[in-house]
């Protein structure tokens, strides 16, 4: 009944979607925690989308993996003199350098000027190991050093930086809206560590990022004027912008609002009833997303985008939890994935449409490594590595060892229904092998947030189901790597949330951070995969193809693996209904 009620609130109380007032309704299954935090502390997926409408940045790469300039006058490349590598008498690369100068037109949106004091205080903030960042990497190894005007600086990696080219802008901060602040918390919390900072740190960020906080100033193209929690977030242009789009702007979105409505068929039914323009990027779920194609028409598309998105099951290796459960033997962890059936999930749910996969590189990835170990559907093979690890089975059928049942917590985020459907078949998988599985799920902002995952030794999670959005493009490992552990010491950061550590593995990741031979590089992540996928700090699942909705007339709305989200064009989005032109279209 209740379900009932809040679908009939939603759907009376919204506004009529469609070109009418170049506006734009889009609805996601997620509501993210906070917004335009330059520090990416929060890295959910559906708070990237939506900060590509308020982002700007030095540089950036279209659908086809082209680098494009943005708030610099041009992309530094070795011909333009702009990108330099310096080499020592071996001819070993040991650093690189990237210099930009801003466009005299590059604007916040309260009008002020961004200057080169903006990405300075930028890379001080991420550097500075009390600050929740995923991964400090590779900004840690960087340095600013301004040129001739407060309009030009050169940024230098060294060592170097792989990727550079294309990856190495730094991001920006307004430093006139928050160095004050921070120089407060900076003062408040020096020499400290542990919760009390990460309280600090949430104080200070809270007052530019949430919804009683509204960001003061963004540089994109749309700025939030108005957060609803639990119901939508509204953003406008901003005029301040510098890029204007073919025709004009009065030819494009004046206004775009995110929905956020948790249950998918929800979601569904407000797409089918024409009260949303389009789906974001985390919105229906794979076999919604098959039925919405079989239904389009004149009204709507919808999309299956390929993409480098991994979604696997993280294994907690850290905590007495976790030893006293065994997931810290590779074999209890080898067993896990043998006694499940990815490829008959895959076929069941997705029409075999979203590829199992043996790693955590995607097959997109020069990078890729087709031959690592392969863990084929086999439970009489996990029962015998069960059974040499210890773990027997009782008279209720489930395995215990020292007097400890083999009684896992498997969590994932709430609401999304392929994967609580995924989830109850892994479950009963693995109770076929003598493994008690029990779902406990969270919202994602629980489930993603600063309490969760990064502290695993807690032993809140024993599996953990989401997924990895990467570019194929700049894929280095290093989700994986051993300095990733989020730890008390390094204030949480880090995205590897096993704990799994492995030396060898360690060393050719760091080889691998400076080896510009190709041939080279990939042989050491060819490596890197076989130890992994030996060790199994993770069940990789599949692949996953990004659906999504879009309302016909719609233009601009798209992306690919290397954009990731539909929001990297963001200036240009609108209805051809008004006169947008369109620049690109959706490619599958």
């Amino acid at each position: 009944m209740k379900k009932l009620l809040a679908l009939s609130a939603l759907l009376l109380g919204a506004a009529v979607a469609g070109p009418a007032n170049n506006s734009l309704i889009i609805g996601t299954s997620q509501e993210p925690p906070n917004i335009y935090d330059p520090w990416s502390t929060n890295n959910l997926a559906i708070t990237a989308e939506i900060n590509g409408w308020m982002g700007a940045g030095l540089m950036y790469m279209d659908n086809g993996g082209k680098m494009l300039a943005d708030i610099a006058t041009r992309v530094p490349t070795a011909a333009n003199g702009g990108y330099k590598v310096t080499r020592n008498s071996a001819g070993k690369v040991t650093s690189n350098s990237l210099t930009f100068t801003i466009r005299p037109d590059a604007k916040w949106s309260d009008g002020r000027a961004i200057t080169a004091g903006d990405f300075e205080f930028w890379l001080k903030v991420i550097n500075d190991d009390r600050v929740l960042v995923p991964d400090r990497d590779p900004w840690d190894k960087a340095k600013i050093t301004r040129g001739a005007n407060d309009r030009t600086f050169t940024i230098t990696f060294s060592p170097p930086y792989l990727f550079a080219e294309k990856a190495g802008a730094p991001g920006l901060a307004p430093a006139h809206i928050m160095q004050s602040a921070w120089n407060a918390f900076d003062s408040a919390t020096k020499g400290q560590k542990g919760d009390a900072v990460t309280e600090q740190w949430k104080r200070f960020i809270g007052q530019y990022t949430t919804s009683s906080n509204l960001p003061k100033v963004v540089a994109g193209p749309f700025k939030p004027t108005a957060w609803r929690p639990g119901n939508s977030l509204t953003l406008t242009r901003n005029p301040n912008y510098w890029r204007k789009p073919a025709g004009g702007e009065s030819k494009y979105l004046k206004t775009v609002t995110y929905r956020f409505i948790s249950n998918t068929n929800t979601l569904k039914v407000n797409v089918l009833s024409g009260q949303l323009d389009a789906l974001a990027t985390v919105g229906l779920s794979f076999d919604q997303a098959l039925d919405m194609r079989a239904r389009q028409g004149s009204k709507f598309q919808t999309y299956f985008v390929p993409g480098a998105i991994w979604e696997h099951v993280d294994i907690n290796t850290r905590g007495q939890r976790s030893r006293d459960l065994g997931l810290n033997d590779e074999r209890v962890r080898q067993a896990l994935l043998l006694a499940i059936d990815r490829e008959g999930l895959t076929k069941a749910l997705f029409q075999g449409r979203q590829p199992v996969s043996h790693t955590f590189v995607n097959p997109l990835s020069a990078v890729y490594n087709a031959n690592v170990t392969k863990y084929a559907f086999n439970q009489a093979r996990a029962r015998q590595l069960l059974d040499a690890a210890g773990w027997r089975v009782g008279s209720d059928g489930i395995r215990a060892k020292g007097g400890k049942k083999m009684t896992l917590t498997f969590s994932t985020t709430a609401g999304n229904a392929v994967r609580e459907r995924v989830q109850q078949i892994l479950q009963a998988q693995w109770k076929a092998v003598g493994v008690q599985v029990n779902i406990q799920n969270y919202p994602a902002s629980v489930f993603f947030g600063p309490d969760m995952l990064s502290k695993g030794e807690d032993g809140k999670w024993d599996l953990a189901m989401y997924a990895w959005v990467s570019n194929p493009l700049f894929e280095e490992g290093s989700l994986f790597k051993g300095e990733g552990i989020p730890t008390e010491a390094n204030g949480y950061a880090g995205q590897n949330y096993s704990g799994w550590k492995s030396a060898e593995y360690d060393r050719l990741f760091t080889a691998s951070q400076t080896e510009f031979n190709t041939t080279t590089r990939k042989a050491n992540l060819a490596k890197m995969q076989s130890l992994w996928a030996a060790d199994v700090p993770s069940l990789p699942l599949y692949f996953r193809s990004n659906p999504y909705t879009v309302a016909n007339g719609l233009v601009n709305y798209t992306f690919s693996a290397y954009t990731q989200y539909p929001t990297w064009d963001a200036y240009r989005v609108g209805w051809s209904q008004k006169g947008a032109v369109r620049a690109h279209t959706q490619k599958e």
